[in-house]
């Protein structure tokens, strides 16, 4: 009788968290588990370890990261969505559009449009010392749809784009 016997390890997407790649500070990291099993004719039987990583989506960075990062960043997640229950929001693990970030932070009458043309400078010039023009609210720095292109995600530090782009999650 032949017994064929080994480890195999296995890989499971956990989808996206709310980490920062260490190399180009990008976020949200996509987040997988990779168990390794004592295996039997192929067959997973016992779990031998659970081991969880980060993938950076803009610099493909992967580090292994522990179950107590993981929590806290959850614990955070769940803050921040408890915090803002609206889901037209646009929290960093929604892509939205810029101009919908800005409509939702500049008051109601004071509705602006915002070009969709790639601009990757400052918003505006700064108003001089002496003008009291009152400054329109910027939205929160966050991943936004690309205005350079259709597919991907920019960074919007609140005040610029950053070079820092990303594929759509």
């Amino acid at each position: 009788m032949i017994l064929i016997f080994g480890l195999r390890r296995l890989r499971k997407s956990l989808g996206p968290i709310l980490l920062r790649c260490s190399n180009c500070g990008a976020s949200p990291l996509g987040l997988f588990r990779v168990s390794t099993w004592f295996a039997v004719f192929f067959i997973p039987l016992i779990p031998v370890s659970f081991k969880q990583f980060t993938v950076c989506p803009n610099c493909q960075r992967l580090d292994q990261v522990s179950k107590q990062q993981v929590e806290n960043a959850r614990v955070q997640e769940g803050a921040m969505k408890a915090a803002n229950p609206d889901p037209t929001a646009g929290g960093p693990t929604q892509a939205t559009t810029l101009e919908g970030a800005v409509n939702e932070w500049t008051p109601e009458r004071q509705t602006q449009s915002v070009s969709s043309e790639p601009n990757l400078s400052q918003s505006g010039p700064p108003a001089s010392p002496g003008t009291t023009t009152p400054q329109q609210p910027q939205p929160p720095a966050g991943w936004y749809s690309d205005p350079a292109g259709p597919d991907g995600l920019r960074y919007w530090d609140g005040g610029q784009w950053t070079e820092h782009t990303s594929p759509s999650l």
